[in-house]
């Protein structure tokens, strides 16, 4: 090979490994910026649903303990919604501060104002921005238990009448006995009259 095409073939080859490297360079730039900037939530929008889990933790915690958290560590673990008390970019912990026996306020810093087109409750202004929030009165006033009414007891039945008997005064204790004979039943048939004796003779025809 002569040196005028050694001299040509090098610069052919070091021109090929500088395009490939500066295409290297755009594509590993391309997939470290783009997806990032359209894929997932901004940190503006975790931190929304990061206060709303913690909104309806504490409202749990207030319905079961009848008292609001001393704060945001005291909230139980809940495996099926997890919460996140910390700021997902600082690492700082959100503000909580309780307001009365049910208000109270979650705040957080945020990197800018959110849309005027979902201006709601959520809506949030750049930098610190704090939700005052309310719970409800989920107690209710305990009735004691009413008492059974004991089963009603048969009717006793009523005692039957004694026979009738005749109307008459009661003999007193000191009252003699009465000695007179008892008047015969009317309705008895009466014995016949006796019959005188028949004289002797009485009714022979003289001889």
């Amino acid at each position: 090979m002569s040196p005028v095409k050694g001299a040509r073939l090098g610069g052919l080859l070091a021109r090929g490994l500088i395009g490939g490297a500066a295409a290297v360079i755009v594509v590993v730039g391309t997939l470290l910026t783009w997806p990032w900037s359209v894929v997932g939530p901004s940190a503006d929008e975790q931190r929304i649903a990061d206060l709303q889990r913690l909104s309806h933790a504490i409202d749990a915690f207030r319905a079961r303990q009848h008292v609001l958290p001393a704060s945001l560590l005291r909230l139980p673990a809940e495996p099926a919604a997890p919460i996140h008390a910390y700021d997902p970019v600082t690492n700082r912990p959100y503000d909580y501060r309780p307001l009365g026996p049910l208000a109270y306020e979650l705040c957080a810093h945020f990197d800018g104002a959110r849309a005027e087109v979902s201006r709601d409750f959520w809506w949030h202004d750049g930098g610190r921005y704090c939700f005052s929030m309310e719970t409800r009165e989920t107690r209710e006033a305990t009735k004691p238990p009413e008492a059974a009414s004991p089963p009603a007891l048969p009717t006793p039945a009523a005692p039957a009448e004694p026979a009738s008997v005749p109307a008459g005064p009661t003999p007193g204790p000191d009252a003699a006995p009465d000695t007179r004979p008892a008047a015969p039943d009317p309705l008895a048939p009466s014995a016949p009259p006796p019959q005188p004796p028949e004289q002797p003779g009485a009714g022979t025809p003289p001889a």
